[in-house]
């Protein structure tokens, strides 16, 4: 697709894998396999060709935690190799905050860039979170990619079918947008019929795996990539 923003994470094994607008991908593997890095390098690493928006769910960590942590990869820190190289424009980073409130912190007033949802299972929060955030990137005619940090931990507070629901209307509306999408589940803690269940809104996954090597990735579903288990970058 000439001309489009693409995700991919540069100067790693990781660059032959693309996000392209309109698609959405999900990253699964066991607990502590580094998903959560490899979810804001893919976020951040698009060349910034204009003005460009992320638009993050997390449902582990408080809003300015995922800040701090996403902005080190993307450039606002120190924390930015392996990114690609960008150009001009600007970088607007908006957080869905399901956690917060559950944590018992509660904001004095709501900012610009800031939702925040009573749990991880309140899909329609969420889901009227992040379409906020995502109508007024699209009327702005800005390049936006859409990350969800965890399913399985939203699958705690929620049923099967709520969230499979949930999933299929957000990719279908990032599919109409022409974002990009990545989302997270750790499949050790969801059994295994569900799990194929979760995967079916997605364009393609990314397995992760541990072994005595390190970390190793594979690609299945529609986009390009290793089909085998292949080594991943030791920093993910």
């Amino acid at each position: 697709m000439e001309g489009t923003n693409r995700m991919s994470v540069m100067g790693t094994p990781l660059e032959a894998i693309t996000v392209e607008p309109g698609t959405s991908l999900l990253i699964s593997g066991p607990t502590l396999t580094g998903k959560r890095r490899l979810l804001y390098e893919l976020l951040a690493s698009a060349p910034r060709r204009r003005e460009r928006a992320t638009i993050l769910t997390t449902t582990r960590k408080r809003a300015d935690t995922i800040a701090r942590e996403y902005e080190a990869v993307s450039g606002g820190g120190d924390g930015g190799a392996g990114r690609a190289e960008r150009s001009g424009g600007s970088d607007e980073l908006a957080i869905v905050d399901c956690v917060g409130r559950l944590s018992g912190f509660d904001p004095d007033r709501e900012q610009p860039n800031r939702r925040y949802v009573s749990s991880p299972g309140d899909l329609t929060g969420v889901g009227i979170a992040v379409t906020e955030f995502m109508r007024r990137q699209y009327e702005a005619g800005t390049e936006t990619r859409v990350g969800v940090h965890s399913l399985s931990t939203m699958l705690m507070y929620t049923e099967l079918r709520r969230l499979f629901q949930f999933l299929h209307v957000l990719t279908g509306r990032i599919a109409n947008c022409e974002f990009s999408g990545v989302f997270v589940a750790d499949d050790d803690v969801v059994d295994d019929r569900d799990f194929a269940i979760l995967k079916q809104p997605f364009d393609a996954v990314l397995e992760l795996r541990e072994t005595d090597d390190g970390r190793e990735y594979r690609i299945r579903g529609e986009y390009d990539g290793p089909r085998r288990w292949t080594t991943l970058d030791t920093r993910f």
